[in-house]
């Protein structure tokens, strides 16, 4: 299914990117648009143990915020 989807944590990482020191944790999202468009898919992440269970969003390999997917004809 193909849509249209902001990367999660956008504004973050382009903030982080102009620190003298960017936290290395966070990604650059180097040369990117804030909006990827291409292939949606979306699985569950759980980890019992951890305490982590949620849904991953992802277009293109990247993840995106599932708040701003608009799926495409």
């Amino acid at each position: 299914m193909r849509a249209r989807g902001r990367l999660s944590g956008y504004d973050e990482a382009m903030e982080n990117n102009k620190l003298k020191y960017p936290d290395p944790a966070l990604p650059t999202y180097e040369g990117l648009d804030a909006w990827r468009e291409g292939e949606y898919e979306t699985r569950h992440v759980s980890v019992p143990y951890a305490g982590i269970d949620y849904q991953k969003h992802t277009i293109n390999g990247y993840d995106v915020d599932p708040d701003t997917i608009e799926f495409l004809p």
